[in-house]
Parts: C-alpha cells; sequence; structure tokens
C-alpha cells in the first residue's frame, strides 16, 4: 500500500512537473517517504528470507537471494542521504506547515 501511494505521489509531481510547475517543498516530504518505505521493503524482505538472506549472491546455497543484503545496507543510509530525515522534517515544519523555527 505503501509504494502504490508512493507511485501515485510521484505521478502526481510528474503530472504537475509535466503542466509548467515546479517542485517545491514536496521533495522533503518525497525523501522522507522514500527513504524509510525502501528501509522497511528491504526489512520485511530480509525477515522473509531468513538467515539465507545474509548471503552473498555468490555463496554457496544463496540461491535466488540476489542483491537483498546489498540493497538493504544501502537502505540504511536512505534517512541520511540528501539531508538527513530529521532535516527534510525541519524544512516541512517551517515552509509548509509554518511552524516557527525549533
Amino acid at each position: 500500500m505503501d509504494a502504490e501511494s508512493y507511485a501515485l505521489n510521484t505521478y502526481m509531481t510528474a503530472a504537475r512537473l509535466m503542466a509548467g510547475g515546479s517542485i517545491g517543498v514536496e521533495a522533503s516530504l518525497n525523501k522522507i517517504f522514500w527513504s524509510e518505505l525502501d528501509l522497511h521493503l528491504h526489512r520485511a524482505a530480509m525477515t522473509l528470507l531468513g538467515a539465507r538472506a545474509e548471503l552473498l549472491p555468490h555463496a554457496p546455497g544463496a540461491g535466488d537471494v540476489d542483491e537483498w543484503l546489498e540493497g538493504f545496507m544501502f537502505s540504511l543510509a536512505g534517512p541520511v542521504y540528501a539531508g538527513t530525515n530529521e532535516i527534510q522534517r525541519n524544512i516541512i515544519a517551517e515552509r509548509l506547515l509554518g511552524l516557527p523555527r525549533g
């Protein structure tokens, strides 16, 4: 459901850009949404795959785990890269919600 929500939000942003609009503070919402969604998806995959998820793709017995471990490790950086989610939340609070600086 979250992935579908993210896709629809992306389509909405693309439509606005195609109509001549611009990207504003909602980019901060998008960054938080994506980084947390990516982390949740990878955590779920790691849980479902169990101990095999921690095998590298070329390890004996890895089977079809592919790049889940690498994807999971990269997803841990999501809330930090491109501006930490805490900074993005401050931007949202100030510019979108009009709250005073904290």
